[in-house]
Parts: C-alpha cells; sequence; structure tokens
C-alpha cells in the first residue's frame, strides 16, 4: 500500500501547490507578467523535451516525474491565459439575457486562441507517448483538459460558488459569463462521469502488476478525484478558497 500512498501525496501535493502557485504568480503585479511568463515558457518548452525523454522510460520514479510534467504544463497554460497573454477575440462582458447558446457561444469567443493551443499540446503530448512505455503526461494532461471542459460548461450553466476575487482586473468581464444558481442539469453528469473515470483509472492500476503503472495509473486517478472534487466546490459552500488564500492576496501596487 506503500505506493498508493505516496502516490496519493503527490497527487494532492502537486495539486494544491501548482494551483496556488499559478494564482500567486497572476496576482503579482502586471509590470512583473512579462518576465514572469518568459521564464515560465522557457520552462514549458524543457517540460516538452523532458516529456519525449521520460516516455521512453518505465520506472516508478519516472512515472511521477511525468505527472509532474503534466502539472507544470498546465501551470504554463493556465498562466498563459489569466495573464492575458493567449485569450480570444472576445474581451467583453457578456450581454444581458442572452440565451444560453449565445453565452456559451460568447463565451467560447473570450479563450478561442488559448482552446487552440491546449488542442495543439494535447496533440503534441500525443504524438510524443504514442507506443511509449509511459505515456502518464498525456493521460494526466488529458485528465486535465476534460476535467476544466466540464468544469467551464458548468460554469457558463450556473452555479453556487464562485472564486470571482481571483480573477485579475483584466479580466473581470469574465464574471458577466458566469450566472449564480443552485443547481444545473450538467452537474449531477459531470460528477457521475468524473466519478466513472476515477473508478476505471483507480481500478486498472490496482489491478496492474507492474510497480510503475500502478504508480501512475494512482497519480492520474487522483488527478480525476480531484477534479470531480472541484466539481462539488462549485455548488456546495464547502470554503474551498481557504486553500490557497495564501496564493490570491491583493496584486501588488505598481
Amino acid at each position: 500500500m506503500t505506493e498508493y500512498a505516496l502516490a496519493l501525496l503527490v497527487a494532492l501535493t502537486g495539486w494544491w501547490f501548482s494551483t496556488g502557485l499559478v494564482l500567486w504568480l497572476v496576482h503579482r503585479s502586471e509590470r512583473h507578467h512579462r518576465s514572469i511568463f518568459a521564464v515560465a515558457t522557457v520552462m514549458m518548452l524543457c517540460s516538452f523535451i523532458l516529456v519525449a525523454r521520460v516516455a521512453e522510460q518505465l520506472s516508478p520514479a519516472a512515472a511521477v516525474l511525468a505527472f509532474c510534467l503534466a502539472l507544470l504544463l498546465w501551470g504554463w497554460l493556465e498562466m498563459s491565459y489569466l495573464m492575458g497573454f493567449i485569450t480570444g477575440p472576445h474581451n467583453e462582458a457578456c450581454p444581458e439575457n442572452v440565451s444560453v447558446l449565445g453565452r456559451l457561444g460568447r463565451g467560447l469567443g473570450t479563450s478561442l486562441w488559448h482552446e487552440l493551443v491546449l488542442l495543439a499540446m494535447v496533440s503534441l503530448l500525443y504524438a510524443i507517448s504514442l507506443d511509449q512505455p509511459n505515456q502518464i503526461t498525456f493521460w494526466a494532461f488529458s485528465v486535465l483538459w476534460l476535467m476544466r471542459w466540464s468544469a467551464k460548461l458548468n460554469l457558463v450553466l450556473g452555479v453556487r460558488n464562485y472564486n470571482r476575487e481571483w480573477l485579475p482586473v483584466h479580466l473581470a468581464y469574465l464574471d458577466s459569463y458566469i450566472p449564480r444558481r443552485p443547481f444545473n442539469m450538467l452537474f449531477p453528469l459531470s460528477l457521475a462521469l468524473g466519478s466513472a473515470l476515477t473508478y476505471v483509472l483507480l481500478h486498472t492500476s490496482y489491478m496492474a502488476t507492474d510497480l510503475s503503472v500502478v504508480v501512475g495509473l494512482t497519480l492520474v486517478g487522483m488527478l480525476a478525484a480531484l477534479g470531480t472534487l472541484e466539481h462539488l466546490f462549485l455548488m456546495l459552500p464547502l470554503g474551498d478558497s481557504a486553500l490557497w488564500h495564501w496564493a490570491a492576496p491583493m496584486a501588488e501596487k505598481d
């Protein structure tokens, strides 16, 4: 059971710290954003090189490293949007009384370039990992992608809880796309699918005989579980923002 405990610790720590680190960096003064993002971009490019090398290795340590690389790549992607470098053609508030489909379309326009970059990154990870023994980076990144799309759809349909204060000032208009509702029809389906994905991944890891596969799939399964938990945060008053209170202070003054 040691490998499961280790995978749980790595997944929880990685999820919590990487989320907090992105928030902390995004809420630094905007005069620092270009330099921060430049360094992050260099790290992202180096990460892709490392992914290609790690994908050829099958060991518990390589599985953990592949998982951490997925978090690093995801952190760059989130930073690119929250800092305003890669967003979309629309940067205005959503009109009042617009239909759900209209809000979805306009919402996609606020992040279209970002979604295309995301698709390109997933495709590149797939190409790198194809026929390789260690595909954990691709699977972890794909789970993050699916969970984020599910969360974004729930946000547009309406949620009870949303940390508006986490949005940088230049993205404040995004709040107009998120109605406050106690429930939406997609929410139970998202929970069911997230729970099913978690079960499949963790069950497969339990049935595996290779320790590297056990560690890797447990990490990805825990990521799916945490993504499902984040969906609950959207609807239940659980005070999840306290987990990252340290990471989202007021932006520094110029």
